[in-house]
């Protein structure tokens, strides 16, 4: 140690006052920059010299700093973030297909087909009432218009929901891509603790995050400080590499059923891996297109639109295989013409999408009311299908103000759900967001009394160093 020790430990003590000093004021100007950890500057005693036998301290040394960034809260903040997307985008789907179906109105597709029955019901008592045919006429129209309108706009949101995951799949390449930036940054940091590389661990965070919202992931730490990050166990980064995620759509011949997966290449890009996260908005998209609004769904799961076509195909099975043993007023004799009510515009079976009011009904006075010929009070034929309002096998072991109750009443109930569970998510969410906020977040107070504190240090430090000085030139003035 030079004899210069008391200056070079008030220079060390300068340099250490400075430097947390810096750190503090960088806490104070990033208090509210997403992601930001708070920083500490961790300091030690230098080692000291032998001088008359005695160990003599040399001041202070500059260790690191230190971030107080946790990756358990962070962990736990990913999770519930991907929970709270998927139910955000479950509460928004489900208040749409609501809004389609026009629940819960008096002008609802279940109240429209009641309406119907109703009609034949009063046909039942005056069936050869033009006034009344010409109101069923109308009736039929307003349903089937209402059938078709409900499945075009579920189509339309089955569409979106395909677009919707693209976009998902694009943002989420994007994130991928941040982060292993950000790793590359880390991995060429010339500070081999990584002090330097503190603005980008809080950076990749930040994408980390925002890459959660899309789909479930979980992330481990190398021990150079890069991340590993895997979506539903598949990896899409490791180290300065990452995967690009993709959207594949694959059509069943049999069945005609269409489904999208993401998926990633493997090295040799010979084959896909299917990633498919169970959480996130990547999931309620797939879950959207692949399962509530495919109207061929195979899954066994609830489909909204394969339920819809059901409801819609049984109700034109049923009237239309009464009304083809009917008679008009016009028909006087022979076998009964075979009208119909109900007919597929694309020629297949009938959908909610593409059920028609047949050319059979133009003409009022030849819709088969009578079950026989040349008596056009008959009424068999209007009671028969009026009737189908307490038909307890209508479908599935139900009558059609019950399947179609039913059938609300899974809508409403998994949108209830949503509505829970979407509160509860956000709780939890700002629960860890609050604790991890106490733990790495900047508290100003704490932060204000830093700034005095290490400014009394600076202010000291200068002290040493002026009287030191002073010293030295009261020493060099006396040998003169």
């Amino acid at each position: 140690m030079s004899t210069f020790s008391t200056l070079e430990i008030g220079k060390r003590a300068l340099q250490a006052s400075n430097f947390a000093l810096d750190v503090t004021s960088n806490n104070v100007a990033n208090a509210t920059t997403e992601g930001y950890s708070r920083r500490v500057a961790q300091q030690s005693q230098s080692n000291p010299f032998n001088k008359y036998g005695y160990q003599l301290g040399t001041g202070v040394d500059i260790d690191s700093m230190r971030s107080f960034r946790q990756e358990y809260l962070d962990r736990e903040v990913r999770k519930a973030n991907a929970n709270l997307a998927s139910y955000e985008a479950d509460v928004n789907f489900y208040s749409n297909v609501e809004t389609i179906l026009q629940e819960p109105t008096d002008n609802n597709l279940g109240q429209l087909f009641n309406d119907l029955l109703t009609a034949f019901d009063d046909l039942a008592l005056q069936p050869e009432s033009i006034g009344l045919r010409e109101n069923l006429i109308t009736n039929t129209q307003t349903f089937v218009e209402r059938l078709n309108n409900a499945s075009s706009d579920l189509q339309a949101m089955r569409a979106q929901a395909n677009t919707d995951l693209t976009n998902e799949i694009h943002e989420a390449n994007e994130y991928i891509s941040q982060i292993v930036n950000y790793n590359k940054a880390i991995s060429i940091s010339k500070d081999k603790s990584h002090n330097d590389s503190l603005t980008f661990m809080d950076k990749r965070e930040v994408a980390i995050e925002a890459l959660s919202k899309l789909g479930n992931i979980t992330v481990t730490y190398e021990d150079t400080g890069l991340a590993n990050v895997f979506m539903n166990g598949i990896n899409v980064v490791t180290g300065a590499t990452g995967q690009t995620l993709k959207v594949v759509e694959s059509n069943n011949q049999e069945t005609g059923e269409s489904n999208l997966s993401v998926v990633v290449y493997n090295e040799k890009k010979d084959y896909t891996v299917p990633v498919n996260p169970t959480s996130g908005k990547i999931a309620a998209s797939q879950k959207q297109y692949n399962i509530l609004l495919d109207p061929v769904d195979t899954s066994g799961a609830f489909s909204i639109m394969k339920t819809l076509d059901t409801y819609a195909n049984t109700i034109a099975d049923k009237i239309n295989s009464i009304f083809a043993t009917g008679y008009g007023i016009n028909d006087t004799a022979g076998d009964p013409p075979g009208r119909v009510m109900f007919v597929s515009n694309t020629g297949e079976p009938i959908t909610a999408g593409n059920i028609r009011v047949s050319d059979d009904m133009k003409n009022a006075a030849d819709m088969p009311l009578s079950g026989t010929a040349n008596t056009p009070g008959n009424s068999d034929v209007a009671r028969a299908i009026s009737r189908i309002m307490q038909d307890g096998f209508f479908l599935n072991g139900q009558t059609p103000s019950e399947f179609y109750s039913n059938f609300i009443g899974h809508i409403s109930n998994d949108a209830q759900a949503a509505v829970a569970a979407k509160k509860s998510s956000q709780l939890v969410v700002e629960s860890l967001n609050s604790t991890r906020d106490s733990v790495m977040g900047v508290n100003m107070d704490e932060e204000a009394i830093n700034l005095i504190k290490y400014q009394k240090n600076l202010e000291a430090a200068a002290k040493i160093i002026a009287i030191n000085s002073q010293v030295l030139s009261t020493i060099v003035n006396l040998g003169k």
